[in-house]
């Protein structure tokens, strides 16, 4: 049902704003959705499906396209977690608009958004994934949760 979703839709599945500078999505699979995300201001993707966007969806478009493979319905590395939040933060520093997505855009997505605004706002786990699901309900399965536990030991130490 979400590919079909996805398909008649402007924007890609599960499309959000979380910030000003950074939104979330399941994928962008057309070239609607690539004009949709234009519009939208979004000069970055962070892609964390396994495998990479079609490079000719984004032929001439002028966004920058950055491939960080996470296993779906899985806990990601805590670590791996942390190298793509710090690459999102630099990102957005430098003025990009930054979509981040995966699949459908509730696990994976969730897990980054999640994470990024735990560093942000200096949040807690469960606080920021609260903040995260008020505005992206479904976010972050529960088998991914502990790597949000393990990543705030990693981030934050000593909270």
């Amino acid at each position: 049902m979400r590919k079909i979703q996805g398909i008649f839709t402007e924007g890609p599945p599960n499309f959000s704003m979380l910030t000003e500078n950074v939104a979330g999505s399941g994928l962008p699979s057309t070239r609607r959705h690539i004009k949709f995300l234009r519009q939208q201001g979004i000069t970055a993707i962070i892609s964390l499906t396994e495998k990479p966007l079609p490079p000719q969806l984004l032929e001439n478009e002028n966004i920058k396209y950055f491939h960080y493979p996470l296993a779906d319905h899985q806990a990601a590395d805590p670590a791996k977690i942390l190298e793509i939040v710090k690459h999102l933060q630099k990102l957005v520093s430098s003025g990009e608009k930054v979509l981040v997505h995966c699949l459908a855009g509730l696990g994976r997505t969730g897990m980054v958004l999640t994470a990024y605004t735990m560093l942000e706002k200096n949040l807690d786990w469960r606080t920021a994934l609260e903040t995260v699901r008020s505005i992206r309900p479904g976010s972050v399965e529960k088998n991914q949760e502990n790597c949000l536990r393990e990543f705030e030991k990693l981030a934050k130490p000593g909270s």
